[in-house]
């Protein structure tokens, strides 16, 4: 490796590598950070936030298009779906790096990746204003034709310098605004900016940027437990509760139950009596796990098989009847 000999400058020595150098420079630009005039909070008041937690089912979605979801949990880990055959892995602290990542190219080519944590890294959780971290990983790269594995470390400066009251499709929060700049040796490569809910555990505001001059902004639409990728204990439980609620319960009387973490709530809000003597009822269902709710009206009418789903409805202020 080559040598970067420094002359005149005592405190870095005679001789050192590159890799050393950089090092070194990196640990200066993060030391100088404590020497600048901070600037006084005006957002809201918030209590420090722990780290969120998450169940199979719990579905993100964001004006981008983007829409995550948790496929499965291993151990303190959480997979996530990002669309089709894209699956990434994670701690419950998202803003850390994609400890398992695959997905199939437009070259139909499998691509996968892993990342570590090293040990020294510190934990921006939990989270309060003002606070910095840094954090070192290495990370690995499957090459998809030779099947060789490359190798490189990277590490990232994580600050909560701010809180702020944000509105977005999804509603008004008040958040944590967090920052992390991802570096290659001495090189920044990237910064990603998140504007975290304590109050639903995710993220509603994301912003990235890249040193390729691409940026990138997204709010969040909507979010909770999505009734198609819950636990089929739970699927199968919300189907009894659905069925019950529309045989037995008067439009606006609540059917409640609850599966783990998981609680169901079906409510009938309108009947109806088609031309040809069928009864059918507009109902809302409503899933809820860790303080995050989804919402779905829905219509059913009633056969001999008891009631069968007929599709979403699309006045979702249908009046109790």
């Amino acid at each position: 490796m080559a040598l970067s000999c420094v002359l005149g400058i005592a405190s870095l020595g005679a001789c050192q590598t590159l890799d050393e150098f950089g090092a070194k420079l990196n640990e200066l630009n993060d030391g100088m950070g404590q020497y600048a005039e901070k600037t006084e909070n005006t957002g809201p008041d918030l209590a420090p936030a722990s780290l969120p937690d998450f169940g199979i089912g719990d579905a993100f979605v964001y004006d981008s298009g983007r829409a995550i979801y948790v496929e499965d949990i291993k151990g303190e880990n959480f997979v996530w779906n990002g669309g089709g055959d894209y699956l990434f892995q994670t701690s419950a602290d998202f803003t850390g790096p994609n400890l398992e990542w695959s997905y199939t190219d437009k070259e139909d080519r499998k691509r996968s990746g892993s990342a570590t944590i090293k040990k020294g890294s510190e934990s921006l959780w939990p989270l309060e204003y003002g606070k910095m971290v840094r954090i070192s990983t290495v990370s690995e790269n499957i090459d998809p034709d030779t099947g060789k594995t490359s190798s490189y470390d990277q590490w990232l400066t994580c600050k909560v310098p701010a809180t702020e009251t944000v509105d977005v499709p999804a509603g008004t929060f008040d958040t944590y605004v967090i920052e992390c700049s991802r570096y290659y040796k001495q090189w920044w490569m990237q910064t990603t900016k998140w504007w975290y809910a304590p109050e639903i555990g995710f993220y509603v505001k994301r912003d990235r940027s890249w040193n390729s001059g691409t940026d990138h902004s997204e709010e969040l639409l909507t979010y909770g437990p999505a009734p198609a990728k819950i636990p089929k204990k739970a699927r199968d439980q919300l189907a009894m509760t659905v069925q019950t609620a529309l045989e037995s319960n008067n439009s606006g009387d609540q059917e409640r139950t609850k599966v783990a973490e998981l609680t169901i709530a079906v409510t009938p809000l309108k009947t109806v009596q088609t031309d040809k003597g069928v009864w059918c009822r507009t109902y809302r269902q409503e899933l809820s796990s860790h303080n995050r709710t989804s919402q779905q009206i829905k219509s059913a009418c009633r056969t001999n098989d008891g009631w069968v789903i007929e599709d979403e409805v699309a006045d979702k202020t249908a009046v109790t009847k």
